[in-house]
């Protein structure tokens, strides 16, 4: 009986002293479960303003395959087996680009090599790669005869049309607008139009490039680059440009 005595009673509270406990979440729980909203909302919305550049994706991909996709290595007694590679698939107009992209860089890779990249501009759309080439130094003032320090260019453009021959090629002539004084040439359209076709000539006599895959036009100063007002403008405006594309 001694015992049961010690043991202490539990403590109790008046009801008048002990104030009765608030329901539910505590205040604090509320603001920060909106904040929680708020940041999910927000990367939600990051994520919808941005794209991928599938062809981008699809080169990156290229160069991951070949760093895991299909590499083995084996460590001791433990083995790393191949990782399943990622396909992606792209349509018509994403592989068109694929392509263009790589024509591209070969072109800019060769000019390069022979001293003549500050003379070429690339432009790629979904037209074709178009490679500009200054007048002045593709052919001399007034004439339509193909420089020789061009012409290894040329050579390298034979060597792709030799490698895709589902591509075409359309050579184009444009000049200046002030008037040509030659007993060979009457108009700048004249000039123009020989220019590109000595070089679809070139291509089909030392090649021996399908004609039906070329094309030769003349813009004489139809299609200028910049206003001719100045030297310089001029200078750009006379120019010969190449335009590969799949038919």
């Amino acid at each position: 009986m001694a015992e049961e005595e010690n043991i202490p009673k539990e403590i109790s509270c008046p009801e008048e002293e002990c104030p009765p406990c608030e329901e539910g979440l505590p205040g604090w729980f509320a603001t920060f479960s909106d904040l929680c909203t708020l940041l999910l909302t927000f990367f939600v919305l990051l994520l919808s303003f941005s794209t991928m550049d599938i062809i981008k994706f699809k080169q990156m991909m290229g160069s991951m395959e070949k760093a895991f996709g299909y590499q083995t290595q084996t460590t001791g007694q433990f083995e790393a087996k191949a990782t399943t590679p990622v396909t992606v698939q792209l349509s018509e107009q994403e592989n068109k680009m694929l392509d263009y992209m790589e024509i591209g860089d070969k072109i800019k890779e060769s000019a390069k090599e022979k001293g003549l990249d500050k003379y070429i501009e690339i432009e790629i759309n979904k037209n074709g790669v178009l490679m500009r080439l200054k007048g002045d130094i593709s052919f001399p003032p007034g004439k339509a005869v193909i420089s020789k320090k061009v012409k290894p260019l040329l050579d390298k453009i034979a060597e792709i049309l030799k490698e895709h021959p589902d591509y075409k090629l359309k050579v184009m002539g444009h000049t200046d607008n002030i008037p040509i004084k030659s007993p060979k040439y009457d108009s700048n359209w004249e000039l123009s139009a020989a220019r590109a076709v000595q070089v679809i000539k070139y291509l089909i006599e030392k090649y021996k490039i399908n004609p039906k895959r070329l094309e030769a036009v003349g813009y004489a100063d139809t299609r200028p680059l910049v206003p001719n007002t100045t030297p310089e403008n001029r200078a750009k405006n006379r120019r010969v440009e190449f335009l590969f594309y799949k038919s």
